[in-house]
């Protein structure tokens, strides 16, 4: 039956390398937008048991420009337990004239290890310069791993700016393999046809997306699918993954049981530091700040250390490690203190994504901590950094699903989440126009949330990039001189003081009897979107925030004030926005307050919140009138 089973899928996988028109010749709906077309993808998968995967790609693909050219993905990647068993490209021109066959040996090899990162994997990839555009490859692979617990998705829609006139998968499996997979975002165009032992998707004729402004990932309204397997290999170890308290139970007994053992002087140090702190948290904020001194991030993928961390007591003892080595160390540290806490699974990135909930299987790409107290509440540690605070989440892991991982209950759960006002930044400042055009400024900012998470950065900047910062920063007001920049890191509760002190001797510019300066002359927050008269694809505002700002600007003694701008007041689904303006004697004083909240929304709704924020960008730049006395 085994032999019947593999004729029939080297037949099927012989027959999808058929004859192509190689032609760079398409209607111009497919070549609009488009950098490139991919006119055939097809990827062949095929399961003859639970350890053992074969994947075969065959790519046709047109380039019209420089841009394009990232679009050829011609590389595949090998390591101890995945084999390259053929990997071949030609080139063609514009008429379908071969110019070039490129096999094995002319393809370019490469270690993945780079910088702070060491592991096995090395990668086959073509490099080829083309002498005219557009021209056709022509790119065919196979590749062989036991190593199941990754089965690619399928994402026909690459790119933006690529067309697609065919792309389809076919994932063949024996009867004993238990697949399964998820759709996103599929609509009539995806036909999928589903027979015993065969799953199929396919689309065609797929128009380039132009990426627009505030543009989401693709996978937020594009269709795509994710495959696991119900049983699977990794580097010769087993796993299952028919839920995740059976999957979270498999990582802790497999992945992190036999790893926990710390040094007996490692202990006593630490319990010298703690000394008579009874609360959790606390002894928890001791050992996470002792591992921060002690370790440094070095990413280590090599055989199943790609996701089994390296022992705590190496860890200790070498003083470096991974995500999942430097998170398994202090969970281990804290074990000994009797403080629970949770290895935790989860997809890092600036831009956030989840753990697929209803989809159990290997996901996410790095490990953080987490401390639970008697309310089931989450404290996070992220403990590659040696900077960030006790208990503070940035935006590499804030506000998406993790798992859990328990010996007991392993379940998804979600990162602390800052929202909208949580981004805070306070801007207070005292401005003083003096009698010989020449003006000095006073600002104290405060920052919170991720606005304090992405300021982090100024603590470790020199001198001169400070100065240099914030000589852009205030750009309102030119040829400035900075002559104070504290940076103030208020870790206990989580937020960061700027104090900047500047002048500049010829920021007012009378006109005769006259002038006129800009009433928000020190955090003007006047960018508006690109205007599209036809916008295709949604848009998102991933991160809310609100700015508040309160200046004091004191004008020359011989002036008065003759007009200010008028008071705005607006608030919508996108946000608020408060601007007052007062005078007091030769103290004018303007206060704003923007908000701008997070959302998904259609594409019709695009042109409203760029006029909501063309709205305040030009009240961001009214002026006042002075007037000699």
């Amino acid at each position: 039956m085994k032999k019947i089973f593999l004729l029939i899928l080297f037949l099927f996988s012989f027959s999808i390398y058929s004859q192509e028109n190689l032609f760079a010749v398409f209607p111009d709906s497919i070549k609009e937008n488009a950098n490139a077309v991919i006119k055939n993808n097809k990827t062949v998968i095929i399961f003859s048991s639970y350890n053992s995967m074969v994947v075969r790609k065959y790519r046709v693909i047109t380039v019209f420009n420089e841009l394009g050219l990232k679009n050829m993905n011609a590389y595949e990647y090998m390591d101890n337990s995945t084999s390259i068993i053929n990997i071949e490209a030609t080139i063609y021109d514009a008429f379908g004239s071969e110019i070039k066959k490129i096999k094995r040996k002319d393809f370019k090899e490469n270690s993945v290890s780079e910088g702070s990162i060491i592991t096995d994997n090395r990668v086959l990839y073509l490099d080829y310069t083309p002498v005219k555009f557009p021209f056709t490859m022509v790119y065919q692979s196979e590749i062989s791993t036991s190593n199941t617990a990754f089965v690619p998705s399928w994402n026909p829609i690459e790119d933006f700016y690529v067309s697609i006139l065919n792309s389809s998968i076919n994932i063949q499996y024996a009867s004993d393999v238990k697949l399964k997979s998820k759709e996103f975002n599929f609509d009539d165009k995806v036909l999928k046809i589903e027979s015993k032992g065969s799953l199929l998707y396919s689309i065609k004729n797929f128009k380039a997306f132009r990426k627009e402004e505030l543009a989401p990932s693709l996978s937020k309204f594009t269709p795509y699918v994710i495959f696991g397997l119900n049983k699977f290999q990794i580097e010769g170890v087993e796993g299952s993954a028919e839920s995740w308290e059976v999957f979270g139970k498999w990582m802790h007994d497999v992945l992190l049981s036999d790893t926990e053992e710390i040094p007996v002087t490692t202990q006593l140090a630490l319990a010298k530091l703690i000394g008579n702190e009874s609360d959790n948290l606390k002894k928890a904020k001791i050992i996470y700040e002792y591992v921060q001194n002690k370790t440094r991030y070095v990413s280590i993928q090599l055989g199943i250390g790609g996701w089994k961390p390296m022992l705590a007591r190496d860890v200790d003892r070498l003083g470096y490690g991974d995500c999942k080595a430097l998170t398994n160390y202090t969970r281990s540290l804290l074990k000994k203190f009797n403080i629970p806490s949770y290895y935790a699974v989860v997809y890092g990135d600036d831009q956030k994504r989840d753990i697929v909930e209803d989809f159990v299987s290997m996901q996410g790409n790095h490990v953080i901590l987490g401390i639970p107290d008697v309310n089931d509440n989450i404290t996070w540690l992220e403990c590659t950094s040696q900077t960030l605070p006790f208990g503070f989440q940035g935006d590499f892991t804030d506000d998406r699903k993790v798992l859990l991982v328990s010996g007991e209950a392993s379940k998804i759960v979600k990162t602390k989440a800052f929202l909208n006002e949580q981004n805070y930044q306070k801007t207070t400042s005292k401005v003083t126009l003096n009698d010989d055009n020449s003006v000095k400024c006073s600002v104290v900012i405060n920052s919170k949330g991720i606005i304090y998470d992405n300021k982090l950065v100024l603590k470790k900047s020199n001198n001169d990039n400070i100065k240099k910062y914030y000589a852009d920063y205030f750009n309102v007001i030119s040829e400035k001189k900075i002559t104070k920049a504290i940076i103030e890191d208020d870790s206990k509760n989580l937020e960061l003081n700027e104090i900047v002190e500047f002048e500049s001797n010829d920021f007012v510019k009378p006109n005769q009897d006259k002038i006129i300066v800009a009433v928000n002359c020190i955090n003007q927050f006047s960018f508006v979107p690109k205007k599209h008269k036809d916008r295709k694809i949604p848009f998102e505002i991933e991160r809310g925030f609100c700015y508040e700002d309160e200046s004091i600007i004191t004008i020359p003694s011989n002036y008065k004030v003759d007009s200010v701008p008028n008071e705005q007041n607006v608030s919508n689904e996108f946000g608020n926005y408060i601007c007052k303006i007062e005078v007091n004697g030769n103290n004018v004083i303007y206060k704003r307050k923007l908000l701008i909240k997070s959302g998904y929304y259609a594409a019709d709704k695009y042109e409203s919140y760029r006029k909501f924020r063309e709205l305040v960008a030009r009240s961001e730049n009214n002026k006042m009138l002075l007037i000699l006395k």
